[in-house]
């Protein structure tokens, strides 16, 4: 159960580093764009993809502490 677990986030970590990596390579990332009254900026699609990636190691690595069922 464990080596599946630590393979699945495995492969969701490096999914999360591609797209990441093509997000920021996009040539429109630095275009904005308004959500109603709400202004985003490339400032802040780089903060959530920061964000996500930060999220994705973290449960990379909380793979690794978790514990097998008896």
């Amino acid at each position: 159960m464990k080596k599946k677990l630590r393979i699945a986030s495995l492969v969701m970590l490096v999914i999360a580093i591609i797209f990441v990596f093509c997000a920021i390579s996009c040539p429109t990332c630095g275009r904005c764009f308004y959500i109603g009254d709400f202004y985003v900026s490339a400032q802040v699609y780089l903060t959530l993809y920061k964000i996500y990636l930060i999220i994705m190691v973290a449960l990379f690595a909380a793979s690794f502490f978790v514990k097998d069922k008896e």
